[in-house]
């Protein structure tokens, strides 16, 4: 079968469809996951990125961040520059329930840089060697990476993500997702889908999996036949259209304001059952934020979305929102 209705495999994890909702910091918690599941269409999810020194420290966020209900297939991505470290929190991801364990190699963000982790480790081949390497000897489940083209626009031109993709395979990684943005990018720009295309090419014993500037399920489509990447990796898309997933297998689907409406009530009833009050109404109002563009009567939800502190009436608004477009 072709895109989008085929599949891939990390290992024996089969991904199918091939579609996989990226991993976004504080965003794709449990609520979030479980409702990116019930609206359908997405071949895997993946946990936040995970501080690997937070969880052997058994920080209670680093561990709530494991947390997980019937999702299946189910990835945690980590992140560090700790060999040992990183070893011993991948064992933690997969004795919590982990199908697969992924390593951060493409965070831009300064305060993980910093500290040699996300994308820094694309500076340092080797480090990045034995990172890998430590979390495939620690673990019996599939491990991948995430990465970027390059810390910056002279290592990407040098092509030094060969070396890499070369080093993922001696190690035996067993699936990649490339963002072709470097660092020094971090979400300027456009991703340069060539390089996901080249990456193809050199034909490694592993998946890839392409990430970037997919908004719309005709972007998803493109992406694949323009890299022949084996599956379509979704971020900022799916925080605008939660039926991004759906509509890239279902080409006649149309998403009315009413079903987004939908999915902000259900994404809030998640949030309070799984979170404290505040935190709900803290996340909803981000999420909701993104959800809403475009709806109409949007613009003003929002204003009264960010003033409540109240998640009752903020369930009244959404519910009132609905019926002034129209339904489901």
């Amino acid at each position: 079968m072709a895109f989008p209705h085929d599949s891939f495999a990390f290992g024996p994890v089969v991904v199918s469809p091939p579609l996989v909702m990226a991993p976004l910091h504080e965003i794709t918690d449990q609520p979030f996951r479980r409702m990116i599941r019930e609206v359908g269409g997405v071949g895997l999810t993946v946990s936040e990125m995970i501080s690997s020194e937070a969880l052997i420290r058994h920080a209670r966020k680093a561990e709530r961040m494991m947390a997980s209900e019937g999702e299946r297939p189910y990835a945690m991505q980590v992140a560090g520059s700790d060999p040992e470290h990183l070893a011993e929190a991948a064992r933690m991801c997969e004795a919590a329930g982990a199908d697969v364990v992924d390593l951060n190699m493409g965070c831009p963000a300064s305060n993980v840089t910093k500290g040699g982790a996300g994308s820094a480790l694309l500076r340092d081949l080797r480090l990045a060697e034995a990172c890998v390497s430590a979390i495939v000897k620690a673990v019996k489940i599939p491990v991948t990476v995430k990465m970027r083209a390059g810390w910056d626009a002279s290592q990407k031109q040098r092509e030094e993500y060969r070396d890499f993709l070369r080093m993922f395979e001696a190690v035996g990684v067993q699936g990649l997702a490339i963002h072709p943005r470097t660092r020094a990018q971090q979400y300027e720009g456009h991703a340069d889908w060539t390089l996901i295309a080249r990456a193809v090419e050199l034909a490694p014993a592993y998946p890839i999996i392409g990430n970037g500037d997919v908004l719309t399920a005709e972007d998803a489509h493109r992406m694949q036949r323009e890299t022949g990447c084996h599956g379509v990796m979704i971020g900022r898309g799916a925080l605008y259209n939660p039926f991004l997933f759906r509509q890239i297998l279902e080409p006649d689907l149309v998403v009315t304001p009413g079903m987004k409406v939908d999915v902000m009530l259900r994404l809030l009833a998640h949030l309070r059952e799984l979170l404290d009050e505040r935190e709900a109404l803290h996340k909803i109002k981000k999420l909701g934020g993104w959800i809403s563009k475009g709806l109409p009567g949007g613009s003003s939800f929002r204003h009264r979305l960010h003033e409540r502190n109240d998640a009752a009436e903020l369930v009244k608004d959404l519910e009132a929102l609905r019926d002034a477009v129209g339904g489901v």
